[in-house]
């Protein structure tokens, strides 16, 4: 990270790796009306893509879940929780994990982790 000061949230990481985000509407199979794909890009060109994945707001009191849009702090929160499955629909959590961190580097993957917990 080329920034002398440590992030404080993920929102401040995504800046500071000079990252942007490109979203459209996921296609594919049945399921997906709620789902979006997302590429991410850092300055140097490389790009870490999600095929599909919906993002849920939930009423802490009652429980209830509404669809909310990508953002930035969203998707990098993806690339830190790890509960990601393959095209089959097996857990690729270990495989995703590497490819998040070969993505971001080892520093910024771990302070991802620590910011994403924090913000739980």
């Amino acid at each position: 990270m080329s920034e002398t000061t440590t992030p404080a949230s993920v929102g401040e990481l995504f800046r500071s790796l000079g990252l942007t985000l490109t979203i459209s509407p996921a296609t594919g199979g049945e399921g997906e009306e709620d789902a979006w794909a997302c590429t991410l890009a850092r300055p140097d060109g490389r790009t870490y893509e999600i095929d599909s994945v919906a993002f849920f707001d939930v009423d802490p009191d009652t429980g209830e879940e509404w669809v909310v849009e990508p953002t930035p702090s969203r998707v990098l929160s993806v690339l830190a929780g790890g509960d990601v499955e393959d095209e089959e629909g097996d857990d690729a959590g270990d495989d995703a994990e590497a490819a998040a961190r070969s993505f971001l580097g080892d520093e910024a993957f771990d302070l991802l982790g620590t910011l994403d917990a924090a913000d739980e």
